[in-house]
């Protein structure tokens, strides 16, 4: 990994530095990383050798709700703080000797490693350099290697951001547009299912979860 070798993450990783250590107690966050479990277990074949990747992990917390249904898991997220607590809890599942988590952000750093599935929890809206993204993961699969995405449903009008003032993200995906930015990016078989809806302030947002595989060259 060339984590090192570049300008220091930007300061939108700050906040959640800060919110690690507590993210987890959240129950809200538990019951949506189960459902999105759940959705990629019914959508992607998990088997016991598989090598996993996941992309903007957070704590972790999807990772280690699926590491029994899979060989290695390789967790990436740019916050520090994030990646801290990621380890913490692999550590304490007893997951050491198969699964990592590394302070990367997969849009200008590179890792090693060849993977037959990444999967992404409620991170994609954060990426401001989607087509980055798509490239570098797509780079890591291997051919036929399959993705999977949950994230939020088109949310227009930025409601479900609207108290983050310094939110520079995607008010969510219109799912024709990341199908076809998917398309772009040599992914094939892109199908969306929905996984669960998250309440916040009396309003319901969906999350989608979107599943591509990567084409041969």
């Amino acid at each position: 990994m060339h984590g090192h070798d570049h300008e220091p993450h930007p300061h939108r990783h700050d906040d959640f530095d800060d919110a690690a250590a507590t993210w987890d107690d959240d129950p809200s966050h538990e019951e949506r990383q189960q459902a999105v479990a759940r959705a990629i277990r019914e959508a992607v074949r998990l088997e016991p050798g598989t090598r996993a990747l996941d992309v903007g992990a957070g704590t972790g917390r999807l990772s280690i709700l699926l590491a029994d249904h899979v060989g290695t898991i390789t967790i990436t997220d740019p916050s520090a703080g994030m990646v801290q607590v990621a380890q913490e809890s692999i550590e304490a599942a007893g997951l050491a000797d198969r699964a990592k988590a590394l302070q990367v952000d997969l849009t200008r750093d590179t890792i090693d490693g060849e993977y037959d599935v990444a999967w992404s929890s409620m991170a994609l809206h954060h990426v401001r350099d989607l087509d980055a993204m798509l490239a570098a993961v797509r780079r890591l699969l291997v051919d036929g290697g399959r993705l999977a995405i949950a994230d939020l449903e088109q949310d227009p009008d930025g409601a479900f951001h609207a108290n983050k003032v310094d939110f520079d993200g995607h008010h969510g995906f219109d799912r024709d547009e990341l199908r076809q930015r998917l398309t772009s990016a040599g992914f094939g078989d892109v199908a969306f299912v929905d996984a669960t809806s998250i309440t916040k302030e009396d309003r319901d947002f969906g999350v989608f979860l979107c599943t591509a595989t990567k084409l041969a060259d």
